[in-house]
């Protein structure tokens, strides 16, 4: 099945652009391009776009205002954000809008198609500089509350969850910690039965929503 993909950006050089690098990703179309949050609020209902790619800074208001209401609309919908400054808080707020990218428009062209592919394969992909940062958050976290008894969150799961945030795959996770991918599964499963979340996806938007991932 064709994934359909909506590129809202006011530069029509991206536009372009974007279109080429995507054209190389096998099963997906671009079925639409706009430069504004109004149109790109028709479109959405008029073509009903697998996912998004949306611009931070539109002429007529906020990508991230637009992400939120689309993420409401549409709650399947896929969106990847996409900013010129890479800003902690434009990355934070982006994700709890609903985001399942963060990514920097001076990133290289494999990063965006790698996005690409971790998003429709229910992953949530930010930037390396931001995913670090957020990772960095969230093990200080971990080691912190380590010896409560109530709300902690122990090592070894920080450590897991701070790799989630980065985008880690089970296996890859399981040869970083030395631990088999079964366990790394117990884990992951642990942490959103802990946080109440149905998807890895999930859990990462909710470490960020609650101030986990925040240095």
């Amino acid at each position: 099945m064709t994934t359909r993909i909506l590129i809202v950006e006011d530069h029509q050089l991206l536009h372009e652009a974007f279109r080429l690098l995507l054209a190389g990703v096998p099963g997906t179309e671009v079925v639409g391009f706009c430069s504004d949050c109004a149109t790109a609020w028709l479109k959405a209902h008029e073509l009903r776009p697998d996912l998004v790619l949306m611009d931070v800074d539109l002429p007529d208001g906020s990508g991230i205002a637009l992400t939120r209401r689309l993420h409401v609309e549409f709650p399947a919908m896929k969106i990847i954000v996409l900013t010129g400054l890479l800003e902690r808080r434009i990355a934070v707020e982006a994700v709890d809008a609903g985001a399942h990218g963060f990514l920097v428009k001076t990133s290289d062209a494999a990063v965006l198609v790698a996005a690409v592919r971790t998003v429709l394969a229910g992953g949530i992909h930010l930037s390396s500089e931001m995913s670090a940062a957020l990772a960095q958050g969230l093990q200080s976290a971990a080691a912190a509350t380590a010896g409560r008894v109530l709300h902690a969150l122990p090592l070894r799961e920080g450590q897991v969850l701070a790799m989630v945030v980065q985008g880690l795959r089970n296996k890859e996770i399981g040869t970083e910690l030395g631990l088999n991918v079964k366990t790394i599964e117990a884990y992951r499963s642990r942490l959103m039965k802990r946080f109440d979340c149905a998807s890895p996806a999930e859990l990462v938007r909710h470490a960020i929503r609650v101030g986990l991932a925040v240095p």
